[in-house]
C-alpha cells in the first residue's frame, strides 16, 4: 500500500488542480476517523474599530458561512469548530469557544462593539493557552488561528511580546497555522516580530475589512480542500502521517494566502 509520503510527492509531481466541487471522501471508502479543525479567530474590539464595526460583523459572518459550507462538503473527513475571541481593555470575550459549526449562530452588531485600547498579546497569550489545553494532545488536530487588528498592543497586563513569541513558536511546532492581518502598521514587521509567517496588510475603510475576511477565508477553504484530498486518497493512520499532513497544509496555507491577490477565491488542489 502506498504510504502517505508517497502519495504526496506523487500528487506534488502531478501538479493538478482539484475542482472544489468534487465529491469527499464519503465515497471512497476511507477509514471512519476524521481531522478535527479548530477555526480560532482572534478579532480586536478597540475603539478605533468602530468605523469598521458592521464590516467586521458581516466579514466574520461570511467566514462563518465558508466553514459551514466546508462542514457540509467535506462532512466524511473533518469536523469543524469555532472560536471567536474579541477583545479591549474593558473585557476580553470569548463570543463562540469550540463551537461545532453547526450550532454558531451569526454574529451581530450587539455581539461587538468597540470600545477602549488594544490588549493583543493578552488576547492572543489567554485565547491560545486556552484552545491548546482544549485540543491537548489531540492527534487528529488541525488547528488555524487568525489574529486581526487595525492597531498596534498597547494595553496588555499580563503577556508581553517575548511569552507570545514562545507560546506561538511551541504550537507551531505542534503544527498549528498563524496568520495576522492588519491596518494602521507594518504589518510584516509585526507579524514577524510575533513569530507568525503569514500576514497582510488591510485598508482601514470597510472594504478593507470584508477583503482581508475574504483572504482569510480563501485560505481557509484550501486547507479544508487539501485535508479531504488527502483523507480520500490515504487516510493518515499514524502520528508520522499527520505531522506529515500538518506539514502540507502549513505549505497550502502559505500558497493559498500569497496568491489570493490574484483574484482565484476557488479552492485548489492537487491529485484528487
Amino acid at each position: 500500500m502506498k504510504s502517505l509520503k508517497d502519495f504526496l510527492v506523487g500528487a506534488e509531481c502531478a501538479d493538478r488542480k482539484c475542482d472544489s466541487t468534487a465529491s469527499s471522501a464519503s465515497a471512497s471508502g476511507a477509514g471512519s476517523g476524521k481531522v478535527k479543525v479548530y477555526n480560532l479567530i482572534i478579532l480586536d474590539r478597540s475603539g478605533s474599530m468602530s468605523c469598521l464595526r458592521e464590516s467586521a460583523v458581516s466579514g466574520f459572518n461570511e467566514t462563518l458561512s465558508g466553514i459551514r459550507k466546508a462542514q457540509e462538503q467535506y462532512s466524511a473527513t473533518q469536523d469543524q469548530f469555532v472560536s471567536l475571541v474579541t477583545f479591549c481593555s474593558c473585557t476580553m470575550d470569548t463570543v463562540y469557544d469550540t463551537v461545532p459549526v453547526a450550532d454558531v449562530r451569526p454574529l451581530t452588531l450587539d455581539d461587538y462593539v468597540p470600545c477602549c485600547c488594544t490588549p493583543l498579546f493578552d488576547a492572543m497569550g489567554f485565547s491560545l493557552t486556552k484552545l491548546d489545553k482544549t485540543v491537548g494532545d489531540d492527534k487528529s488536530a488541525v488547528v488555524m488561528v487568525t489574529v486581526i487588528t487595525d492597531g498596534m498592543e498597547n494595553a496588555s497586563r499580563e503577556y508581553d511580546g517575548r511569552r507570545i513569541v514562545k507560546l506561538v513558536e511551541r504550537l507551531k511546532g505542534k503544527g498549528w497555522i498563524f496568520t495576522y492581518m492588519g491596518a494602521n502598521q507594518d504589518v510584516e514587521a509585526v507579524a514577524q516580530s510575533l513569530s507568525i509567517d503569514h500576514a497582510a496588510a488591510f485598508n482601514y475603510d470597510a472594504e478593507g475589512m470584508r477583503g482581508t475576511m475574504r483572504r482569510d477565508g480563501h485560505m481557509r477553504m484550501n486547507v479544508f480542500a487539501r485535508i479531504d484530498n488527502i483523507c480520500y486518497n490515504m487516510r493518515p493512520d499514524s502520528d508520522a502521517d499527520m505531522e506529515m499532513m500538518r506539514a502540507e497544509l502549513e505549505k497550502t496555507a502559505g500558497q493559498a494566502f500569497d496568491e489570493y491577490d490574484a483574484g482565484d477565491d476557488k479552492p485548489q488542489d492537487k491529485g484528487k
